[in-house]
């Protein structure tokens, strides 16, 4: 381990025996605890971080009721290998270990990689070259900022998917100019938008095609998709300024810089390990009391490579790593870190832990995931593996709950600050939950992710809480997704429905075997504008869902049991009950929804769904027709101040009379001063209008045009229409999403297909279609009938445009 200008002090707090109360202040200061204090010196190799460790975990032999902690001076700290820390620093609950900055104003900052000393030579067409020994890396920072390894497309900042991409990335003109294309690595979505995956190039046949390894990273196998897809890697690609290229058998590195930078006199950092600090304990001695406070970890590895493992039947794959890595582990707090530009997840707490708590942290800028708790397999009675395998009933372990105690419990992410997660890979999360047990998820601040904010893969074994989290800017590359997201593909769902069906009229109760106590969602404000923002997937049962702020995307209800939601506002979307079982006992009550319900394949309506607040009475007759809200009621929820994100309702909302109850808006997200100060919160949309009849001649934006609803007899018979109805396009700028679609100035939209494309609803007006955009967000587009010349034709619009 190196470190430049920079040593650790390694503090020892010895506690003095207990004594009557002092008499004076001398006698007080004698009473204090007593610290001894080594200082070691971090200037050579045999010192720093890994000799405090050593000194710390000898004094513990001997003297193992005295708290230790090891402060951590100003400075820079490279390290050779990661912070293997375990049972031997263990402490207790009145003499802990702990890890610490010794300047909170100027944390240290710990880098799992190295900084390069080399000299740099010019190579050809401003590509610059050095010799680099020592271990291979993934990821390289000029003076702290992480570089492009060589790609196809070139990297644009401005194209929020996988920051560029393009179909033609793996095509045979292009292949043939790679002499050796080994150790390249395609980057793609998966051909559903369901995540991403990474296909690794193992090199050429003789007649010049590709030869791939096996694709990783996601648990849906299917080919890349075919235009959401790019290639890195490969050195005949190295021609943008900021890329580079690492030749590992010949050990040279080619680097092609900004303009204005002089290599030779800058700071060229490359990574390390996935790995940092590595938390584990003995299987008969956990890790134990131990805290870790106040550094800037950076730099560790990526590990999307070695995403290999199945997340039991959800869409996962992962590789157990994290630059803070924890396995068996007990009463342990990583609190107030920053980590930070590192190539996979930030923590991963893997199998057996109890009552570790991530909070306080800054994770932003990682190739991987923020938080992970996950199981292992072995605790999971009869497990599957992937969507469509199951075992069957005869073979089934019916015994509730795990079979051993491999999973994480009873621990926290709390109070943490994650943002722009997700670089390389694409199936992750802020948080993530999977085969764990009462996991309290609160007062985060998640934002700027691929994929979901917060996801829990699976029922095993329930009791989580969810409170208190800002969750926004969520699948902002993926699709068919939530800003909170669930599976519950657990022992009692099988992917066949007529056998699903069948299996639950035999066995109602078989969905209690593993989710053993409700997951509670509470006191949230979620927002996605490319799905729901809670989305309820395949099996996911046993939920409480009440007082959280739904800000665009909707609740959706899909094939599973005992769900219920009530007192929640759903901002500019409504309720999408998807798929449900027979006797889901389902329950949907006293919330505002803004937008008609989005049924899909609803056969079984035995649910209880009542009390709620509609925007028009088209909307409430819809629910009505569908068996449902017998007791609802339509009109303005009447909110405070809906511009500035409260969403509680005036004492004269008719919400109020429907028992609906107004709850705190000012409590979501982070609450650390330091945190506060930096998170970002989400943008409040304009509420959509509650009745397009009534709209006159205002004008809306949509898609980059200008349209209005049609409100006058002269509309109607210059377009030709049946009624005075519709959506009138005004201008429609040639650069905007409206005009790559196909829609023209006066077009007339009247109608919309639904999801299937099976029949057409009509759309009166804007507050139909804004409304039906902001439910269907989720699918990607929208196909609409449009009355052009007096005649009616088909256009598809695109949602959600990236």
């Amino acid at each position: 381990m190196r470190a430049r200008s920079a040593r650790i002090v390694l503090v020892l707090a010895m506690s003095a025996p207990a004594l009557p109360a002092p008499a004076s202040a001398a006698e007080t200061a004698s009473q204090a605890a007593v610290y001894r204090e080594f200082s070691v010196s971090a200037a050579s190799e045999s010192s720093g971080l890994q000799a405090a460790l050593r000194e710390a975990a000898a004094f513990r032999r001997e003297r193992a009721s005295v708290p230790i902690r090891i402060r951590v001076a100003p400075g820079d700290y490279y390290l050779d290998a990661p912070l293997r820390i375990g049972p031997e620093l263990s402490g207790t609950p009145a003499a802990p270990t702990e890890i610490v900055a010794a300047d909170a104003d100027r944390p240290p900052q710990i880098f799992a990689g190295r900084r390069l000393d080399v000299r740099w030579k010019p190579y050809r067409n401003g590509i610059w070259q050095a010799t680099v020994t020592g271990p291979a890396f993934d990821q390289i920072y000029l003076d702290g900022k992480a570089q492009i390894r060589a790609r196809y497309p070139n990297f644009d900042p401005n194209a929020t998917v996988l920051g560029g991409y393009a179909a033609d990335a793996l095509s045979p003109a292009r292949v043939a100019h790679w002499k050796n294309p080994s150790g390249a690595v395609v980057q793609a979505l998966h051909e559903n938008r369901w995540g991403g995956m990474q296909v690794p190039i193992l090199g050429k046949n003789r007649e010049g095609s590709l030869v791939f390894g096996k694709a990783v990273g996601n648990n849906r196998p299917s080919p890349p998709h075919a235009t959401y897809r790019y290639v890195e890697n490969v050195f005949e690609e190295l021609d943008a300024p900021g890329e580079w290229f690492y030749d590992a058998p010949r050990s040279m590195l080619y680097f092609l810089p900004p303009a204005g930078v002089d290599l030779n006199r800058s700071r060229i950092e490359v990574s390390g390990p996935a790995r940092i600090f590595d938390l584990q304990g003995a299987p008969n001695a956990p890790l134990h009391h131990l805290r870790i406070a106040g550094l800037v970890l950076q730099h560790a590895g990526a590990s999307f490579l070695r995403n290999t493992e199945p997340l039991l039947r959800s869409d996962w794959m992962i590789a157990r790593e994290g630059a803070v890595f924890l396995e068996r582990t007990e009463d342990v707090r990583i609190e107030d870190d920053e980590i930070r530009d590192s190539g996979g997840n930030a923590v991963f707490v893997s199998g057996y832990n109890r009552r570790v708590a991530i909070a306080g942290n800054h994770l932003h800028d990682l190739g991987g995931g923020g938080i992970d708790f996950v199981g292992s397999a072995d605790a999971v009675r009869s497990p599957s593996f992937r969507y469509e395998e199951s075992v069957a009933f005869d073979q089934l372990d019916l015994a509730p709950g795990p079979k051993s105690d491999n999973y994480p419990a009873d621990s926290a992410a709390e109070d943490n600050l994650i943002q722009r997660i997700g670089r390389i890979e694409k199936q992750v999360a802020g948080v993530d939950v999977d085969m764990a047990r009462n996991i309290r998820i609160a007062h985060n601040s998640i934002y700027d992710v691929p994929r979901a904010g917060i996801n829990i893969g699976d029922g095993t074994w329930g009791g989580h809480v969810v409170e208190y989290n800002d969750v926004f800017d969520t699948v902002l590359e993926t699709g068919d997704h939530g800003a909170f997201n669930s599976w519950g593909r657990d022992r009692f769902w099988h992917p066949e429905r007529k056998t699903m069906d069948a299996l639950d009229a035999a066995h109602p109760d078989l969905w209690k075997l593993d989710v053993l106590a409700p997951i509670t969602l509470r006191h949230n404000r979620f927002r996605c504008d490319h799905g729901w923002d809670i989305d309820l997937d395949d099996g996911s049962s046993n939920y409480r869902i009440y007082d959280n702020v739904l800000l665009n995307g909707g609740l959706k209800f899909r094939e599973g049991f005992d769900r219920e939601a009530w007192n929640n506002v759903l901002v500019n979307n409504s309720f999408h009950p998807h798929v449900w079982f027979a006797g889901s006992r389902d329950r949907f009550e006293r919330n505002i929804v803004m937008a008609a319900y989005q049924p899909i394949l609803l056969d079984h309506r035995d649910a209880t769904i009542d009390r709620n607040l509609f925007p028009t009475p088209r909307a409430l007759a819809a629910a009505q027709a569908l068996g449902f809200d017998a007791h609802s009621a339509q009109g303005d929820p009447q909110f405070l101040d809906a511009a500035r994100g409260d969403y509680r309702v005036r004492a004269t909302s008719p919400a109020l009379k429907l028992g609906f109850e107004n709850f705190p808006m000012g409590e979501f997200g982070v609450r650390r001063p330091a945190l506060k100060r930096i998170a970002r919160q989400p943008a409040f949309p304009g509420l959509l209008p509650l009745d397009g009849a009534a709209e006159t001649d205002k004008t809306y934006p949509f898609l980059g045009a200008m349209v209005k609803s049609v409100t006058t007899m002269g509309e109607q018979s210059a377009a030709g229409l049946e009624r005075v109805a519709g959506v009138l396009v005004l201008a429609v700028p040639a650069d905007s999403a409206a005009a790559q679609a196909g829609l023209l100035p006066r077009d007339v939209i009247v109608a919309a297909s639904d999801v299937e494309r099976r029949s057409e609803g009509p759309v009166d007006g804007v507050a139909d279609l804004l409304g039906l955009t902001s439910a269907r967000a989720w699918t990607g587009e929208l196909e609409v009938v449009v009355v052009r010349d007096q005649r009616r034709r088909k256009i598809v619009l695109p949602l959600g445009t990236r």
